[in-house]
C-alpha cells in the first residue's frame, strides 16, 4: 500500500477558481513526461486543448520552473516547432529497498535517470540500526552528489509487510526482525519529512519489472518473488493492484499444506506457503536429507542440475509448491505473464519448464507464460523510483499551485485595500 505521510497531493491543488486553469497545466505537464520532446501543436492534438491553452500552461510551467524548452524540430516546411520538456533536473528522488539480506539505494532526477547508487548488507538483526543505516547511506547519497535535503522532492521505502496508516506502522514484515515496531515508522518519518512513502517491496518490484523489465507494455502480469520470503506484485489494467488495505499479493499465506491440520502459530504468522518454498525452507530439506549442515540454496540448484537424486527431489518438491501457488494466480487473477525473481526465483531459468508442465497437469485454464525477471535484483529500487519519480511531480506542481494563489490571494487583497482606502 503506498501511503504519503503527509505532505501536498495533486488533488489539493484542483480547488478553487482556478481549476480549470490547474487541470490543463497538469495535463499539459503529464503528457510531456510521458512523450517529450514535443511540439505546441503535438500537445494540442495530443491533450484536446486549444493552443492557446496550451501555450498558457507551458508559459506558467516554464515560469515555476518545471518545463523547459529544448531546441526546435528542424526538416519541416515552414518554421521550425519549438519543443518542450519536463524540467528534470527540478528535484531528486531516492528509492531505499530494505532487505534481511541487502539495503539498495538509489538517487534519480525526475525523470527517473538514476544518478547514483549504494548497496550494503543489511543490519537486520536491529530495526533501529537498520533506519541508522538507511539514513547514512542517503546522507552519503545526498552530500556525494551535491544535492540538498530541499531538493529532495520523494523518499520511497520498500520493504517486506504492508504499511497500515491507521496505527503508522508497518506489519507482516516477518524477514525483518522489530521492523513492525510503532517506532520504526516515526523515525523514518523524522529522518526524511512528509515526502517519504512506504511501499511493499515485492509491490516495487513489480513496478520496476514495468518499468524497465519483461512487464513494459503488458496491462495484466504478475511478479512472483521466492527468496528469504514470498511474495506477488499484481499489474492488472496496467496497474499496480492494492487491494482494500495493501495486502494484495500477500501469497505468503496460501494453504499449501494439510487443509485438516491447523498451523503451528510461527507458521499462521508467516503464512504456511512462505514456510515451505521460501529458502530457508529449501535449505532446511537438503540439510535433513544429509547434504551437510553447511548447505546452501545454491548447492541445491547446482547440484540438482548435476543430477543429484536428493538435491532433484527438494527442487521437484519446489515446482510443485510454486505451481500450486499459481493454480491460485491462474485462477483469479488470469495474467498473461509471470515473472519470476527473488534469490530462488533467480533460478528460474532451471525452474521454468518443469513449472510449465505442472502447472498444466494441475489446472486445464489457459496458462500465462513464465519468465524471468529481466531486472534482477534491481526491480525494487527501480519500481521505487518510478513511485518517487511519480510522487515528486504532483509534489512540485502542488507546490507551485500553492504558491501563485497565495500571490494571487496576497495582490487581490492589496487591490480591496486599496479600494476601500479611496472610497
Amino acid at each position: 500500500m503506498t501511503t504519503t505521510v503527509g505532505g501536498p497531493s495533486y488533488s489539493s491543488a484542483l480547488r478553487g477558481p482556478g481549476s480549470m486553469r490547474q487541470a490543463n497545466e497538469w495535463v499539459v505537464l503529464e503528457r510531456l513526461r510521458s512523450h517529450a520532446p514535443v511540439s505546441v501543436p503535438e500537445l494540442a492534438s495530443d491533450t484536446g486543448l486549444s493552443r492557446p491553452t496550451v501555450n498558457l500552461a507551458l508559459a506558467r510551467l516554464e515560469e515555476d520552473g518545471l518545463v523547459r524548452q529544448t531546441g526546435r524540430r528542424t526538416g519541416n516546411a515552414g518554421r521550425a516547432a519549438r519543443l518542450w520538456e519536463p524540467h528534470v533536473d527540478t528535484g531528486r528522488v531516492i528509492s531505499v529497498d530494505v532487505g534481511a539480506q541487502w539495503v539498495r539505494l538509489a538517487l534519480a532526477d525526475l525523470g527517473g535517470t538514476v544518478l547514483d547508487r549504494r548497496q550494503e548488507p543489511s543490519r537486520a538483526l536491529s530495526a533501529t540500526d537498520l533506519v541508522h543505516q538507511v539514513s547514512r547511506l542517503v546522507a552519503e547519497l545526498l552530500e556525494s552528489n551535491e544535492v540538498t535535503r530541499d531538493q529532495l522532492l520523494s523518499t520511497v521505502v520498500g520493504s517486506p509487510g504492508i504499511y497500515d496508516p491507521a496505527s503508522r506502522r508497518l506489519r507482516h514484515a516477518y524477514n525483518l526482525p522489530g521492523w513492525d515496531r510503532p517506532t520504526i515508522v516515526g523515525l523514518l518519518t523524522d529522518e526524511f519529512g512528509d515526502s517519504i512513502r512506504f511501499e511493499n517491496d515485492i509491490d516495487l518490484a513489480a513496478l520496476g519489472e514495468q518499468a524497465a523489465g519483461l512487464g513494459r507494455g503488458i496491462p495484466d502480469f504478475v511478479y512472483l518473488s521466492v527468496g528469504s520470503g514470498v511474495g506477488m506484485g499484481t499489474i492488472t489494467g496496467g496497474r499496480l493492484h492494492r487491494g482494500a488495505r495493501g495486502a494484495a499479493g500477500e501469497i505468503a499465506f496460501l494453504l499449501v499444506g494439510d487443509p485438516t491440520q491447523e498451523p503451528l502459530e510461527e507458521v499462521r504468522l508467516r503464512g504456511a506457503f512462505e514456510s515451505a518454498a521460501a529458502a530457508d525452507a529449501i535449505v532446511a530439506a537438503a540439510r535433513d536429507a544429509g547434504m551437510g549442515d553447511k548447505c546452501s540454496v545454491e548447492d541445491v540448484f547446482t547440484a540438482a542440475r548435476a543430477g543429484h537424486s536428493v538435491a532433484s527431489a527438494i527442487v521437484d518438491r519446489e515446482v510443485d509448491l510454486l505451481a500450486r501457488a499459481l493454480v491460485a494466480v491462474v485462477a483469479l487473477i488470469d495474467p498473461q505473464l509471470v515473472v519470476l525473481g527473488g534469490g530462488v526465483g533467480g533460478h528460474a531459468e532451471f525452474l521454468l519448464e518443469p513449472l510449465g508442465r505442472r502447472l498444466a497437469e494441475l489446472v486445464p485454464l489457459p496458462l500465462p507464460e513464465l519468465a524471468v525477471s529481466a531486472v534482477g535484483e534491481d526491480a525494487t529500487v527501480i519500481g521505487g523510483v518510478a513511485q518517487a519519480v511519480d510522487a515528486a511531480w504532483r509534489r512540485a506542481f502542488g507546490a507551485c499551485q500553492r504558491r501563485r494563489q497565495e500571490s494571487e490571494n496576497e495582490l487581490q487583497g492589496g487591490e480591496r485595500w486599496q479600494a476601500g482606502a479611496f472610497n
